[in-house]
């Protein structure tokens, strides 16, 4: 009978203990959890530049009871704590153009903080509490606030480089966004990359193993999410390598003395531009090396002479340039070889040599004659072969002075 009587005791003891909390806690305020997360998201799911409204409700209320309600945001990218605002006040994010307010009616029962727009740095913990109880009494509901937002890349990413023809190279994309976003690697003119040397490694890294001249040029990186296209990132990868000549035409021909001038054109090819040099090969041996091009005589802009030097249209060759030689006013002297010298300006010194040879023709080569020329007109003359250079001197003259004149 005492063992009884004992646990009747008990259970009308716990019986009343839970008989006063519940209505302790029906007669005390508490956030409404009707709905399973609490603090109520419109829309549920927020992207990064909308409005977003987040709601918490309070229940238990009486009629004098008069409570206050705070918010607190912690950001989970750089791990600050905000406190933004308290009912009606608030507290951050007003400068420099005011994006964050706070709404609460005095007879209402819920308390309303308004994102407008919303940033994608508020992505972390979002929290309403009661204003006077804290975390102490645990009156406070906390939800994650997932902002959803289209990718950009950081510019912590791999910018404009440059490299030595046969490096190993490591291009890198960093983007953010939720989703995470994946990353995409293409040429500037959206065409594959192709295989064998260059490869994608995991989600963020390009590489482009012994690197060629040929994979120089405009690397792009698009970071994708199912938010939207966000953003593209564009980086220049410039090779270096050494210079290198292709003529066209390695033997132009024109006639002598019809006041007409000749060009001879050469790509020039390289990476950084070379310096370009042009020479006239009176000593008549094979040009094979630098060491020889000091037998050579240097060609310089003259009355004589004029040197151009164009970029070429894209289609024709990239990272070169078109040096042309025009020789004013052809004589029998200005025939034979003409020698283009390409060298680097940075150590160590590279060089390519290429040679033009122009000889005679019986006719004028209009097709080839400077805008310049009065046509293909020869001055006939007889004259002793002492006086030769006299002729030749005085063709060279005329020719000059008319140009001068017109």
């Amino acid at each position: 009978m005492i063992n009884i009587s004992i646990i009747r005791i008990y259970l009308l003891l716990v019986f009343i203990n839970f008989f006063f909390e519940y209505v302790h806690a029906r007669t005390n305020p508490r956030f409404d959890m009707r709905d399973k997360d609490g603090i109520i998201f419109d829309p549920i799911a927020p992207r990064a530049g909308e409005r977003l409204i987040a709601k918490c409700t309070l229940v238990g209320l009486t009629d004098n009871d008069k409570r206050s309600v705070s918010w607190e945001l912690h950001r989970l990218n750089d791990q600050k704590r905000f406190f933004l605002a308290t009912d009606d006040q608030v507290f951050q994010f007003t400068q420099p153009t005011r994006r964050l307010y706070a709404e609460h009616a005095l007879d209402s029962s819920d308390w309303y903080l308004i994102f407008d727009p919303l940033d994608r740095e508020d992505y972390g913990d979002l929290t309403c509490m009661l204003a006077d109880t804290g975390y102490n009494n645990s009156i406070y509901l906390r939800r994650r606030l997932i902002v959803y937002s289209e990718p950009f890349v950081v510019q912590s990413s791999t910018k404009d480089i440059e490299v030595n023809e046969g490096d190993n190279i490591l291009l890198k994309c960093y983007a953010q966004g939720l989703p995470p976003p994946q990353i995409q690697w293409m040429k500037a003119d959206a065409s594959p990359l192709p295989d064998g040397n260059i490869r994608a490694i995991g989600t963020v890294e390009l590489a482009i193993n012994d690197i060629r001249k040929q994979d120089r040029g405009i690397y792009k990186c698009l970071a994708i999410n199912l938010v939207g296209y966000g953003d593209i990132w564009t980086l220049k990868v410039n090779v270096k390598f050494p210079p290198y000549i292709r003529c066209p035409y390695p033997m132009v021909g024109q006639a002598i003395n019809f006041l007409v001038d000749i060009y001879v054109e050469c790509y020039v090819h390289g990476y950084p531009p070379p310096r370009i040099t042009w020479y006239k090969n009176d000593y008549g041996g094979q040009i094979s090396d630098q060491m020889s091009i000091d037998v050579l005589r240097p060609i310089w802009n003259s009355y004589k002479y004029k040197i151009e030097a164009t970029i070429p249209e894209p289609n024709i060759c990239t990272d070169c340039i078109l040096s042309r030689l025009t020789v004013i006013n052809v004589l029998a002297s200005d025939l034979g070889s003409y020698v283009i010298n390409a060298t680097t300006n940075d150590k160590p010194y590279r060089t390519a040599l290429a040679s033009v040879f122009i000889f005679e023709t019986p006719d004028c080569q209009q097709f080839i004659t400077h805008r310049n020329n009065i046509g293909c007109k020869r001055i006939r003359f007889t004259t002793s072969k002492a006086s030769s250079n006299i002729f030749q001197y005085f063709i060279f003259l005329f020719g000059f002075l008319t140009r001068i004149l017109i």
